[in-house]
């Protein structure tokens, strides 16, 4: 096997993923090709989207990547780093919703209630959130003050952040409550349902992506094995 887990180069084993199975590997293509043509939105949003989305993977040939194909895409610097920082703070959207789980289980203890008991996930966790926010003291100030500033009209728009580069990061999160915050904010923003259903297939062909290009691994292992087979057998 290669000395290190992250090679720079692993177009050798894309290869050999290749021709293992060239219908599925096709298959693949076809639909990552397709959903990064300009359509609904442009390539270079999308491509800005998928930077956000390399981060929430924590894929780092998908970092690359991305990052390549946004600056030629056209993108600058400033609106990739962007890209970034909303991802960072959809990273945080779903530990920071899912504290009312946490503080709803404190209060049906306090209470003598079953957690078992009512629903897992409810509908309106306002109470939840405000008494979390109490609960951190500074650090909510400071995490109020973040995502201000995140959200706030830069290199890229506030709409586009929030509505379309949000609402990936919030599906690949699996944050419900994020999903549904960011559908407010792109309809609210006049984004369209096709516009929220491309920003959704970047978000899907990232997921994806993270196991594809972590595949070198599997193919690095799988070439290691069969030339020890190769060389027990010749000798």
């Amino acid at each position: 096997m290669s000395e290190y887990l992250f090679k720079n180069n692993i177009s050798k084993d894309m290869a050999l993923l290749n021709e293992i199975n060239p219908e599925l590997h096709q298959a693949w293509r076809t639909y990552h090709d397709g959903v990064f043509k300009d359509g609904a939105l442009s390539k270079m949003e999308k491509e800005l989207i998928a930077v956000a989305g390399a981060h929430i993977t924590t894929c780092p040939y998908c970092i690359r990547s991305r990052v390549k194909n946004s600056k030629n895409s056209g993108a600058t610097d400033g609106q990739i780093v962007e890209s970034i920082y909303v991802a960072m703070r959809f990273a945080m959207g779903g530990p920071f919703a899912f504290s009312s789980i946490a503080f709803e289980a404190h209060d049906a203890l306090d209470n003598d209630i079953p957690l078992t008991e009512g629903h897992f996930f409810k509908k309106n966790v306002l109470k939840e959130i405000n008494e979390f926010h109490e609960c951190s003291g500074d650090n909510s100030a400071a995490f109020k003050d973040y995502t201000k500033k995140v959200f706030a009209d830069g290199a890229l728009t506030k709409d586009f952040k929030r509505g379309l580069v949000g609402l990936a990061c919030a599906q690949m999160t699996k944050c419900p409550y994020c999903i549904r915050g960011c559908v407010k904010d792109a309809r609210s923003a006049g984004y369209t349902k096709e516009q929220m259903a491309e920003a959704i297939n970047v978000a899907m062909v990232m997921s994806a992506g993270a196991c594809y290009a972590h595949t070198s691994i599997a193919m690095d292992t799988l070439a290691a094995m069969n030339e020890k087979e190769e060389a027990r057998a010749a000798g």
